[in-house]
Order: structure tokens, then C-alpha cells, then sequence
């Protein structure tokens, strides 16, 4: 597998991180305004999943868009 191809599939990999993470935030943000204990419990965890997916899909593509030298991480 050459350097372009594996960075491509990284650049979509992430990508992919990234519009998980979004739209699992997005689907879990309404329930974090309930008054009820479940809802909130229920819809935190996800919330923070998507998250940490989002960061590190960011973080990835940031790292696979950067530099493009052969020392670049």
C-alpha cells in the first residue's frame, strides 16, 4: 500500500470520525434539555462518545492534511 493511497484512506476514515461524532452529538443534544434523570443519563454518554469521536477525527485529518515531508508525523 503506497503513502497516497494509505493517506487517502485515512483522510476518509476520519472524515467518517467526524460526521459520526457530529451526528451523534446532534441526535443526543435535544434529550440533554429534559428534566428527567433518565434522559439526561441516557443522552450524556452518547453525547461525550460523539465527541471523542469528532476529536479524534479532527485530530487525524489535521494530522494527514499537514505537512507533507517524509519527517512530518
Amino acid at each position: 500500500m503506497s503513502e497516497s493511497t494509505l493517506r487517502r484512506t485515512v483522510r476518509i476514515v476520519a472524515s467518517l470520525a467526524l460526521a459520526a461524532g457530529l451526528f451523534g452529538m446532534l441526535f443526543c443534544f435535544p434529550f440533554l434539555w429534559s428534566a428527567n434523570m433518565e434522559d439526561l443519563v441516557g443522552a450524556g454518554f452518547p453525547f461525550v462518545g460523539g465527541a471523542v469521536l469528532f476529536a479524534s477525527g479532527l485530530v487525524a485529518l489535521a494530522l494527514t492534511i499537514g505537512k507533507n515531508s517524509t519527517g512530518a508525523p
